[in-house]
């Protein structure tokens, strides 16, 4: 079967996908460690936000591509299946990384004495919680905290957020855009009042990805144009939100990035095709980084990790106790900058080999295999 008779093989909207990646990049920030106070900056701390931005950018993408789609058994494990040949293979390459990063650590001490100063390997890191990456219900059963490769806890709930979305689209008929509604709605109200009972990041992907199918059923068929300047109105919105957003901003207005997300997709969508916001997203510098992006956020962790181990052994530069116990690195301006410079260039090569030798055949395999072999 060729690609292009594929169901849901449809052209990317790249203006989407730039946005992907240069929230993937902020997540990279987020993630550096304060080594320095030019660091410290709000965008960046709030940039965690961008997870839940992708969500909702998921939710409009799958809905927009499967929900006329999915009419049978067979069309939902063949939907599910290529959810899990998208993101499986990455997540169990860098599940590994972290597996002999903690080996490397054990060894360090064990051999040479070298203890690691802010945790002990495969304590965090154990036999129940890699069976759980494994089959990745990591963050999908309650009070669960990081293990591994941290960011792959949004991975997690993803993968079985599509299997509610296809169980909804198979069961509810008629029905799925009032059900999409509850769930959205039920989710903001569970967040906002704190009562997740354990499953906070289930219920994030909830919200912000049924958010984002509403967003694509909302605008789907709408051919009105309108202003390319909301477009970039609503951008610097979203950039005000997380630079103004401090830590004594009360929790529920993190909500916001839901709805502040669903307004930049339906402005990009319904924007002029020669406007100015879209010229700069459909540059192939943004569409290529939104293209590794999926690479970006599942590689950078072990980046940043590599990274402060050179400064720490090689450089040899000074550690203090955080304010959560763990020892920082305290690095100079310059020396801050270049940190974050071989961290970005080193995650964008490594995120593009994994997605021209990984991600992107594999995906491609799975799909074949999917409209060949299954069922």
């Amino acid at each position: 079967m060729t690609a292009q008779s594929i169901p849901g093989n449809q052209k990317k909207i790249e203006e989407l996908e730039s946005i992907r990646g240069l929230a993937a990049l902020l997540v990279v920030f987020f993630h550096m460690p304060k080594w320095n106070p030019v660091l410290n900056i709000a965008i960046i701390n709030n940039s965690n936000l961008m997870v839940d931005l992708f969500f909702v950018l998921s939710g409009f993408v799958i809905f927009s591509a499967y929900s006329e789609k999915i009419n049978t058994q067979k069309d939902l494990i063949r939907f599910q299946f290529l959810r899990f040949g998208r993101l499986y293979p990455v997540h169990i390459i860098f599940l590994f990384a972290f597996v002999f990063i903690d080996l490397a650590k054990y060894i360090a001490q064990i051999k040479f004495g070298i203890v690691s100063p802010n945790n002990i390997p495969f304590e965090r890191n154990n036999l129940s919680a890699f069976i759980k990456n494994i089959f990745l219900v990591q963050s999908v059963l309650p009070n669960q905290e990081g293990s591994f490769n941290d960011p792959s806890w949004s991975i997690s709930v993803e993968f079985y957020t599509y299997l509610v979305f296809g169980l909804c689209i198979l069961y509810s008929g008629r029905m799925k855009i009032p059900v999409f509604s509850s769930i959205a709605v039920i989710s903001l109200a569970m967040l906002a009042t704190d009562s997740s009972f354990g499953f906070v990041s289930l219920i994030r992907c909830f919200a912000g990805f049924f958010i984002g199918c509403l967003t694509s059923y909302a605008i789907k068929g709408i051919k009105v144009t309108i202003s390319p300047y909301i477009a970039l109105f609503v951008m610097i919105l979203i950039l005000l939100f997380l630079q103004l957003k401090n830590e004594n901003t009360p929790t529920q207005y993190d909500l916001l990035i839901y709805f502040l997300t669903a307004a930049l997709i339906a402005s990009l969508i319904l924007s002029p095709e020669k406007s100015l916001v879209k010229k700069i997203l459909n540059l192939k510098a943004f569409t290529w980084l939104g293209a590794v992006s999926y690479s970006v956020y599942m590689s950078h962790l072990a980046v940043i990790w590599v990274v402060t181990q050179l400064f720490r052994f090689i450089w040899k530069r000074p550690e203090i106790p955080g304010t959560d116990g763990k020892s920082i690195l305290q690095l100079s301006v310059s020396d801050t900058l270049v940190a974050c410079g071989i961290i970005v260039v080193s995650v964008l090569l490594i995120s593009t080999l994994v997605y021209n030798y990984v991600e992107k055949p594999l995906r491609a395999k799975s799909r074949e295999f999917a409209f060949s072999k299954l069922i």
